[in-house]
């Protein structure tokens, strides 16, 4: 029997929308960064992700096959952030490119049904310090959102309800933790609740002491500067304060974390701070940095806690205290992991009794895998 309050979502990973040749978006960074050596050194990347959109690329098939695993009680689509590739140098390019995949996304899953997208890194790249759109995307966010969410929203950090759950969205980039925490707290309470945001919520998994993952580090600091070598090592104790804070808000309220970022499918499902966090990592992209392809189905990684942290580590990896310490929080309350490499879309069910997230290899339109997140 269905339930009066449940309801699926269409769910995407990184997408990095770009469209070949690489002159149609990256002329600007060629021109300006070739001297430098920057244009050489993304060239590679650019030639990668544009190409998954061409006419032999699969990403166009993953994201048509969503469209038509959409059910009836959709509420609303669902990405994940790094919507598009970025790094056009250009404020005009940069705007074109978000209007062709808004675009996309509406011939997609409809105009009736809304669209949600997080800010992802690549969604504000330009310039050395590689946050030059920041400004821009807030305004594409604000507004696009709230047409979409029909609410006020004044930035990528922000809640919706959907029926009886709370939906917190929160930006990666620069976050907010005080924002978050309001959001959180004032929220009242609600059957589940969903925190989106485009780096992972427990860790990035590999033990790499970048710490790239929401809260891990200030990805960039309020002047908008690029994090270095030390990642804000003087920053960084606050910043803990911070991602414990709200881990254990999160653990309180049982969330279920929706992340994307490193191009992995993974579960990861955390007992601790008095509660429970699972976190469900999303991977649409269909090829590697370098050109490779990335397979459709899953090829499993890592299949148990113990794997956390260790199976993704590449070899003779450097580590230090501070990265131990971290992991110390985490792996002994990791009751269930699993990592593998894919490239697909994804379908939630929710329920009074179940949270499900189905997941579909490729553009097919029956799923492969299914994963119980409540």
């Amino acid at each position: 029997m269905t339930g009066a309050h449940d309801y699926s979502v269409p769910l995407l990973g990184d997408l990095h929308y770009d469209c070949p040749p690489i002159d149609v978006f990256h002329s600007d960074f060629r021109r300006l960064h070739a001297a430098d050596g920057m244009f050489a050194k993304y060239q590679s990347e650019f030639e990668s992700f544009s190409s998954m959109w061409g006419k032999d690329g699969r990403s166009a098939a993953v994201v048509n096959a969503s469209g038509l695993c959409r059910l009836e009680d959709s509420a609303f689509a669902l990405q994940l952030g790094d919507l598009v590739e970025g790094d056009c140098e250009s404020p005009s390019l940069h705007r074109r490119m978000f209007d062709e995949a808004f675009a996309l996304m509406k011939r997609t899953y409809g105009e009736s049904l809304p669209f949600v997208t997080l800010a992802g890194n690549h969604d504000v790249r330009r310039g050395a310090d590689r946050l030059g759109e920041y400004d821009s995307y807030r305004g594409i966010s604000a507004a696009w959102h709230s047409k979409e969410l029909d609410q006020e929203i004044k930035g990528p950090t922000f809640a919706f309800r959907q029926g009886p759950d709370l939906w917190v969205v929160a930006d990666f980039n620069r976050p907010d933790p005080a924002l978050v925490e309001r959001l959180l707290v004032e929220s009242g309470p609600s059957r589940h609740t969903f925190f989106c945001t485009h780096g992972a919520v427990l860790t990035n998994g590999n033990r790499n002491p970048r710490r790239w993952f929401f809260l891990g580090c200030p990805q960039y600091d309020a002047s908008g500067r690029r994090g270095g070598g030390n990642w804000f090592s003087e920053e960084r104790p606050a910043v803990d304060d911070a991602r414990r804070r709200i881990r254990r808000l999160l653990a309180g309220r049982n969330a279920i974390a929706l992340t994307g970022h490193s191009h992995h499918l993974e579960l990861r499902d955390w007992f601790g701070d008095g509660g429970r966090i699972t976190e469900f990592v999303m991977s649409s992209v269909t090829k590697t940095v370098k050109g490779g392809d990335l397979p459709d189905a899953p090829v499993v990684i890592g299949d148990h806690p113990k794997d956390f942290g260790r199976c993704r580590v590449p070899p003779n990896a450097a580590t230090n205290d501070l990265v131990e310490a971290l992991y110390a929080e985490y792996e002994p309350g990791m009751r269930r992991y699993y990592t593998a490499d894919a490239a697909g879309h994804a379908r939630l069910r929710i329920s009074d009794e179940s949270v499900v997230a189905e997941f579909f290899s490729g553009g097919a339109i029956s799923p492969c895998a299914t994963f119980e997140l409540r």
